[in-house]
Order: C-alpha cells, then sequence, then structure tokens
C-alpha cells in the first residue's frame, strides 16, 4: 500500500511538473502572440504615420513648385521605402536638384543630411534650414497665385513651368551654404548681389553672350580681381576674325593696341611675321591686347574658377548700357555696369575710388588684388524672377532654352 501511494504521489508530482512547463510553454506563446500582434498593429499604425507625413510634405513641396509625381506610392509600400521617399523628398525641399543648364560646378557643396531622420515622424519648415531669402518667398507667392489662375486659365501652365525651374536655382543655392554670393542672370542681363535674406547690393546691367556665343550657367566664385589687365585674345577669335583683318593690312594690330607673342611669351615684331603663311590651323602666336582704357576688358577684371576662359569685366565701351537695350553680344564673357562698385564691395573696401575709370593711366602693368575669401558667383539663366521691386518678371528667352 506504501509503494502505490509512492507511485500516486510520483505520478501526481510528474503530472504537476508537466503541467508547469506546459503551462509556461502556453503562456509564453500566448504573450508571443500578443506581441507579435502589438508589433504588427504598431507597424501598420507607424505606416499609417508616415504615410501621412509623406502626404504632408508632399502637399508642401508642391506649393513651393516641386513635382510630387515622383514620390507616389503603391498600396504595398513598406514603412522603409516610404521613409525613404520622405528623405529624397526633404532634400529636394531643402537643397534643390542641380540644374540641367549648370556646365561647371566650382563651389564644394556643404550638404547636411543629418537633419531628415527627424522628418521621417513629424513634419516642421524649421528642418529647412534658411527660408529667409526674400526673392525665392515672393516668387512662391506668385507660384501660387498662378496655380489658382490655371485651373480656368490652361495656358498659365507654361508660366508656372518657368517659375519652378527659378525656384528650384534658388534651393540649390542652400547647397553652399554662401554668407553673400553674386547672381548673374543672363535672360535679365542683370547682376545682383545677395545676402542669406535676399538683400541686393550694387545692382547692375549686364553685357552676356550673343546666341552663337552663350555664356555658359555655372557656380564658381571670385579667385581675385585684376586691375589694368591684358586681354589674352581666344584663339578662336585670333584666328577666325583678327587674322583675316590683319593679313589685309597688319596696321590693324597697332591700331587696336595689340601685341604678338610666341610660344615662349616673348614680344614679337609684326613686322618680321609672314602672316600671309598663317591660317586657323598654323597660327603660332598669340594675340594680347595691352592694358588701358582702349582694353576690351577696361580697367577691372575678376578672375572667374572655371576652365571656359570666362570671367566678369569691365568694357572701353560703356555706353552700351545707356544707347541700347541689347544684353547679349560678347564672346561669353560677361561686361559689368559698375566694376568700382563690384570690386570695393567683393574686396570689402574703398580701393578704387570714384575717378578710377577716368583715369585711364598709361603704360601699367596688370595688378592682381587678393580677396578676404572666395566670393561665390552663380551665372543662370533664369525666364521667371522677380525685380527688387518683388514683382513677377518674364525675360526674353535669348537662347532659346526655356521652350
Amino acid at each position: 500500500m506504501d509503494t502505490r501511494k509512492i507511485w500516486i504521489g510520483v505520478a501526481v508530482l510528474a503530472g504537476l511538473v508537466v503541467l508547469f512547463f506546459v503551462g509556461r510553454e502556453v503562456i509564453s506563446w500566448q504573450k508571443g502572440k500578443r506581441e507579435e500582434t502589438n508589433n504588427r498593429e504598431q507597424a501598420i499604425r507607424n505606416l499609417s504615420l508616415a504615410k501621412q507625413n509623406l502626404h504632408q510634405i508632399c502637399r508642401y513641396a508642391d506649393s513651393v513648385g516641386i513635382d510630387t509625381s515622383r514620390y507616389a506610392i503603391t498600396p504595398s509600400v513598406t514603412r522603409e521605402e516610404v521613409a525613404d521617399k520622405i528623405a529624397q523628398l526633404m532634400m529636394e525641399v531643402r537643397y534643390g536638384k542641380k540644374p540641367s543648364r549648370v556646365v561647371f560646378s566650382g563651389l564644394p557643396e556643404a550638404i547636411d543630411s543629418s537633419w531628415v531622420g527627424k522628418a521621417d515622424t513629424a513634419f516642421s519648415r524649421s528642418l529647412l534650414g534658411n527660408t529667409s531669402f526674400a526673392p525665392y518667398n515672393q516668387l512662391v507667392g506668385h507660384y501660387n497665385r498662378l496655380r489658382n489662375l490655371a485651373k480656368t486659365n490652361p495656358a498659365v501652365a507654361d508660366s508656372l513651368r518657368l517659375i519652378r525651374q527659378t525656384l528650384n536655382f534658388y534651393r540649390y543655392i542652400n547647397r553652399f551654404e554662401p554668407e553673400r554670393f553674386v547672381v548673374v542672370n543672363i535672360p535679365a542681363g542683370e547682376l545682383n548681389v545677395f545676402d542669406q535674406s535676399g538683400k541686393r547690393f550694387v545692382p547692375m546691367k549686364v553685357v552676356a553672350g550673343k546666341k552663337d556665343k552663350r555664356t555658359p550657367c555655372m557656380t564658381t566664385y571670385i579667385k581675385d580681381i585684376v586691375a589694368y589687365p591684358y586681354w589674352n585674345v581666344p584663339k578662336s577669335i585670333a584666328t577666325k576674325e583678327m587674322l583675316p583683318k590683319i593679313q589685309k593690312d597688319v596696321a590693324f594690330l597697332y591700331n587696336q593696341n595689340l601685341e604678338v607673342l610666341d610660344s615662349r611669351n616673348r614680344v614679337v615684331d609684326p613686322e618680321e611675321v609672314d602672316w600671309e603663311s598663317l591660317s586657323e590651323t598654323n597660327f603660332p602666336y598669340r594675340i594680347r591686347q595691352a592694358s588701358g582704357c582702349d582694353n576690351a576688358l577696361g580697367l577691372i577684371k575678376f578672375d572667374l574658377e572655371n576652365p571656359l576662359a570666362i570671367y566678369l569685366h569691365d568694357t572701353n565701351g560703356r555706353d552700351i548700357f545707356t544707347v541700347t537695350n541689347d544684353r547679349w553680344r560678347s564672346h561669353g564673357c560677361v561686361r559689368v555696369q559698375k566694376p568700382v562698385e563690384l570690386a570695393n564691395f567683393v574686396l570689402g573696401k574703398e580701393t578704387f575710388d570714384a575717378g578710377f575709370m577716368n583715369r585711364c593711366l598709361i603704360d601699367q602693368k596688370p595688378q592682381t588684388l587678393s580677396i578676404p575669401k572666395r566670393f561665390p558667383v552663380f551665372i543662370t539663366y533664369n525666364i521667371a524672377d522677380v525685380d527688387a521691386a518683388g514683382k513677377l518678371r518674364f525675360y526674353n528667352d535669348v537662347y532659346e532654352l526655356g521652350k
């Protein structure tokens, strides 16, 4: 009998042990199922929140001229895919896209993407960095005004497209975080210096390249300023335009104050050159115009970092800014209306006085002036923009690039 009780006790104990472990497994399984359900529900909530956030950002991006169709999502989209689209869109809202017309980028970009993760759960305009640039905000206002008109007037669509291009350009400038910078707008025939708030300094007219000698769009900077510069005539101009005139009469060189240099940069006597034997493909010389008031570059040259030999400069025909509205007649470089004012602003001090342009000293050698730090320059092609009064302007599409 005692043995039977013992075995019954053992069986009961064994049953309790089995029940304990089975119960623990059941409880663990139930807990896992609850966690799995909670995680699934949380994932659904997170995905829904991310979709709502993307929708909110798209609405804002759409209001500032960004094509948000590229950020559309499918019903089967994942949380990670939505987060990736949010990150891409926020970067475009803040930094824009590189304009397709930019042929040279000489400024280092300062793009920060660490803030993008904060936009994943909540959108705030404070995440966009500097949003106080006045021309940008004014242009956004005009854009939304015309968008309302487009509902009843389809012809406005082309104007909206041009405005979107300029809005993207202003966002693109944020990649470089410039304190003050030069903007040359080719269709407007204008140069402005801006600060980060959009305040304009030393606004002036410019003359850019003619249609068949286009001034290229670029992001660059002023390296230094040259007083009394030489004009080193580009070989294409020397051989195609000047050589036939020299062959006709060598006096052309003297009348234009031009010097002939050999491959070692030594000045050559023009009378000793067999001009008739030279051609576009056989021209071992370099033509240089001496400094002075008759120099094609005028008295001040702004050296820009670029491989295209494009720079800003004064001109020996300053009346061009008053006697004609044709602002597109150079070989590609940019002639500026107020070289003294621009030079003093870039140098940060009054280096050139008001009488500098009228003295025209002779036999001057070029003098290179160092600037305190690189001064950013953006040469752009904005057909639609705002003027100093904030009024919307549509400029002449001189290069026919806006079609």
